[in-house]
């Protein structure tokens, strides 16, 4: 699907990403929902240790507006693998098996802060796709590779005229219709600014 396609990739906690070779972000907002659930945990260590991740991971995600200084970084950094994933990444509970998570990102963590233009989350991304995936849970998918793709060209459709600010129905009508009067769609529209 994405070829050639030489970006910076910023990704929530799916395994296949892990395998990707460019650059890519680990989305922290997947990290800080996962560590606010472990604080909010009725076991005290795990509920401790939540609310130290919570803090620290939202403390990464405002220094994409606010770049921390050197002393700042190396304590960040000192207290994020020494204390944080040093300390946890043993244990047999959840605390481990965020630490050893986290372990495994740690190249991924920051690369908002030595790109620039990336973000430290994909919430662009995902709110980009939701009306897909509200279709598809609604709906139950379709069952043809057919169906898939018609499915994957009206949302693109939709959403393509939605982040342009166009109507959706009179671009599809004449698009039909064209291809009724055996010519090609007008597709100027999706360049335009």
């Amino acid at each position: 699907m994405i070829c050639d396609w030489k970006g910076i990739l910023v990704s929530d906690g799916y395994g296949v990403y892990r395998k990707w070779v460019g650059l890519r972000q680990t989305c922290l907002a997947h990290l800080i929902r996962d560590a606010k659930k472990l604080s909010e945990s009725l076991n005290i260590d795990i509920m401790l240790f939540g609310k130290w991740v919570l803090k620290d991971l939202q403390c990464l995600c405002y220094m994409a507006n606010a770049p921390p200084s050197e002393k700042e970084w190396e304590e960040f950094y000192g207290r994020l693998i020494q204390q944080l994933i040093a300390r946890c990444r043993d244990n047999k509970d959840a605390t481990g098996t965020f630490a050893r998570r986290m372990e495994r990102e740690i190249a991924h963590l920051w690369v908002f802060l030595e790109q620039e233009g990336v973000s430290p989350t994909n919430n662009h991304a995902e709110r980009m796709i939701r009306f897909g995936v509200l279709w598809r849970k609604c709906s139950q998918g379709t069952s043809s590779d057919k169906g898939n793709l018609w499915v994957e060209r009206i949302l693109t459709l939709r959403q393509t005229c939605r982040l342009r600010s166009l109507k959706t129905y009179p671009i599809l009508v004449d698009a039909v219709q064209r291809y009724f009067r055996g010519r090609k769609p007008n597709t100027a529209w999706i360049t335009q600014n």
